[in-house]
């Protein structure tokens, strides 16, 4: 299973590209241990010498890719790597669209919700959200959120007929259930797995692991939160609840800026749902931490801090400085 968000897609795009470089008697050769979020090196040589690598780059923004030579150790060869780009480049893409669903359940102060994120081919298509009644609940708690989640992943599906899904979980339950691996003892999963099968629909069930980073599932997550509070007193406004999908997008924003200017930057997660922690990476060890806060006080508010050279400090500042300016013309 992939690591990172995008690593399917960037595998792809290298794969494209080394072909092309082997096509015209260049060697091209995926740098394994070089994958992150938004980027990948391919190292490039011919018979004995060695060139260096080129990192391909992937901005979900716009749904497109970038290759960039400046890590060359001998760039007179970087006219013929461009070439060989442009015709992977003018290679039409043929296959349908992917679908990965974060599924997730909440339980608060006696309410249940479901949270649901759909990308489709590594970007947001849409976001669920919503309370699941009392009566459907019946003492199981987010359990109860997680089992809508699914549904109404599934109705989306159905709705804009996609014959096939990856579904990304966090309780176990949710594929146990509905593949029969588990006893369907009580109402509640039995519609459940009744629900899944009925469906015309190919899944791929994936499982992750809750509160450890995965972007994802932090928003699913905190979607069934919204979504168990939309209808107590005092619940969040839906402006609050923006702030953190507002700070996601604006990391990955931010993350895509850094690799694009050969700065490694590697996303850990959101704490608290108040500030993103982005590693500012040398030699595949952290050199500089940067969380980047947002909320109604501290809006898209860089602190940086452990960094071992002050001279890199300033330049990720600036680099802040200058994301802010081309960020808000």
């Amino acid at each position: 299973m992939a690591r990172y968000q995008f690593e399917d897609n960037l595998r792809g795009r290298a794969a494209e590209f080394i072909s092309a470089l082997n096509a015209a008697g260049i060697n091209g050769l995926l740098v394994e241990d070089s994958i992150r979020e938004y980027a990948v090196k391919v190292s490039i040589s011919i018979a004995e010498k060695e060139y260096g690598a080129v990192a391909v780059y992937y901005s979900p923004k716009s749904d497109s890719y970038s290759m960039k030579t400046h890590e060359l150790k001998d760039k007179s060869i970087a006219p013929r790597l461009e070439e060989c780009w442009q015709a992977r480049q003018a290679t039409p893409d043929q296959p349908g669209a992917r679908y990965d669903i974060y599924v997730d359940g909440s339980f608060i102060n006696g309410a249940t919700g479901y949270g649901v994120v759909v990308l489709k081919d590594g970007k947001v298509a849409d976001e669920l959200s919503g309370p699941v009644e009392a009566r459907e609940v019946n003492d199981t708690r987010q359990v109860a959120g997680e089992l809508a989640a699914v549904k109404e992943a599934l109705n989306w599906c159905l709705e804009r007929s996609i014959k096939e899904v990856s579904i990304y979980y966090d309780y176990l339950g949710v594929e146990k259930w509905a593949t029969g691996q588990w006893k369907t003892n009580q109402a509640l999963t039995r519609d459940y797995a009744r629900f899944v099968a009925a469906f015309p629909i190919k899944i791929h069930w994936r499982k992750v692991d809750s509160h450890t980073g995965n972007r994802w599932n932090d928003r699913a997550d905190a979607l069934a939160k919204q979504g168990a509070g939309s209808n107590q007193p005092g619940a969040p406004s839906p402006a609050e609840n923006d702030l953190l999908s507002e700070l996601i997008k604006k990391t990955d924003a931010w993350i895509e800026f850094l690799m694009v200017r050969g700065v490694d930057a590697q996303f850990d997660r959101v704490y608290n749902e108040q500030f993103a922690r982005v590693f500012i990476m040398q030699a595949e060890a952290a050199v500089g931490v940067f969380d980047l806060y947002n909320t109604r006080k501290k809006r898209f508010s860089p602190y940086l801090h452990n960094f071992r050279d002050g001279e890199l400090k300033l330049r990720i500042e600036g680099l802040w400085r200058e994301f802010r300016s081309s960020d808000e013309t």
